[in-house]
């Protein structure tokens, strides 16, 4: 007989890892145009944490809820209507329609249409780093920036997880890069091919002033935020 209960680690109150419980509830059932997926391996990112401390940020919701914005798993059970997927395959995928979070469960439905294919032989830990962290960088380098070849982007936070991810694409877009980092990690800034700027030691507006001559970069990318950070990067 199949497994017929679900386990979800759930924020009880918010605050460190200890307030996350697990609990046990019915298995997720697929609607049209669904599948249930057998979670594999789910992300921890940046939002999860702060979701997790701090219960004024604007969209914070209510505990108990469970986090978790991207997954990797086997396609469990297909909703009607769904052709592109086969049961036993491995995906990929972000748990947004869901609202937020909700990847970190044995089981959970979401839409065939958010979910891609795993190639064969790649591990779910690696594959699920790519999900979250790279549709954030594409998005934000080709439909809000619209990057060319040739321009010049500066990425604050460039050792983070979207921070590499974006060096990584804006190579493969032939962009000339600056990365904010600690000292500690410019020596990954300047592997994944920008230069680097101790943002605790140097003004990064001197240093990328000084950097290009006088003319700046043709865009930021900037998830420290705080309207004086935002001002200083425009």
């Amino acid at each position: 007989m199949g497994q017929v209960t679900n386990h979800r680690a759930v924020v009880s109150e918010h605050g460190g890892p200890e307030v996350l419980r697990l609990v046990e509830d019915d298995l997720p059932e697929p609607k049209v145009g669904e599948v249930r997926v057998r979670v594999q391996a789910a992300g921890v990112s940046a939002f999860d944490l702060i979701y997790r401390r701090w219960p004024h940020l604007p969209g914070s919701p209510k505990v108990p809820f469970t986090l978790g914005e991207d997954v990797v798993g086997i396609v469990d059970k297909l909703g009607e209507g769904v052709t592109a997927l086969e049961l036993g395959q491995t995906v990929a995928g972000g748990t947004w329609s869901r609202g937020i979070g909700g990847g970190y469960a044995e089981y959970l439905c979401l839409s065939a249409s958010e979910l891609v294919p795993v190639p064969a032989g790649i591990d779910p830990a690696e594959a699920v780093c790519l999900v979250v962290n790279y549709l954030t960088a594409h998005l934000h380098m080709h439909r809000i920036g619209e990057v060319r070849a040739g321009e010049r982007m500066l990425v604050h936070g460039a050792a983070g997880g979207v921070g590499t991810a974006l060096l990584q694409l804006g190579a493969l877009s032939d962009l000339e890069m600056y990365g904010t980092a600690s000292s500690s990690q410019q020596e990954l800034v300047t592997e994944l091919g920008a230069i680097p700027i101790d943002y605790r030691n140097q003004d990064f507006r001197e240093r990328i002033g000084y950097l290009t001559g006088g003319e700046g970069v043709d865009i930021v990318i900037d998830p420290v935020g705080g309207a004086m950070h935002l001002w200083h990067s425009y």
